[in-house]
């Protein structure tokens, strides 16, 4: 309940304040557990990618966050958990692959943090790691634009990719990486 009242305010403030189109929405499995993998440009866009799908979802949020005492109850209310950046945070991978194995969807940005240049950056291999061990479905999005009003912010979703037939075929989990990169970095590159 509180989730989605929350997200119902912020989607109206987003509209209200953005021109946002969402494409491919309805790519993204309703049910089962499923990563939603992007690139990452703004502070705004955890909310813009929550807004924009149906399912409730959890999210890594950066440990400094939760110190802070309005914003920290307020994102752990909202399905965040706190990840240690710079360094392997296996609580965090332990606690992701657990959201992941009760079904649920969980967002990250797996270049590890805000990359505004408009190419993408190496992605780290959590994603990968987080998809053997649970059988998630990776589904790649890209974030394009920019947060005002006229030209404003375009999220695209793309196929769902099922990992745990690349693991059947013998995939490891740099090879399934490489695949979220390929699948965020074309439909950055498309129109």
């Amino acid at each position: 309940m509180f989730y989605s009242t929350i997200k119902a305010m912020v989607k109206r403030f987003y509209h209200a304040r953005y021109k946002i189109r969402v494409i491919g929405e309805d790519r993204i499995p309703s049910e089962g557990p499923v990563i939603i993998c992007s690139n990452h440009i703004s502070e705004l866009d955890p909310p813009l990618v929550g807004i924009s799908v149906k399912r409730e979802m959890a999210f890594f949020a950066k440990s400094e966050l939760f110190r802070i005492p309005v914003l920290g109850f307020l994102i752990s209310r909202l399905n965040a958990f706190p990840v240690e950046r710079g360094k392997g945070d296996r609580a965090a991978l332990k606690k992701s692959v657990e959201v992941l194995k009760e079904g649920n969807m969980l967002l990250i940005f797996p270049e590890g943090s805000r990359n505004r240049s408009g190419t993408l950056k190496e992605l780290q291999q959590g994603a990968g790691f987080m998809a053997v061990k649970s059988g998630a479905k990776v589904v790649p999005a890209a974030i394009k634009g920019n947060y005002d009003r006229k030209k404003g912010v375009t999220i695209v979703f793309g196929k769902p990719i099922d990992t745990a037939a690349l693991v059947a075929e013998g995939r490891n989990r740099k090879e399934i990486t490489e695949r979220i990169r390929e699948g965020i970095n074309n439909l950055l590159i498309s129109a």
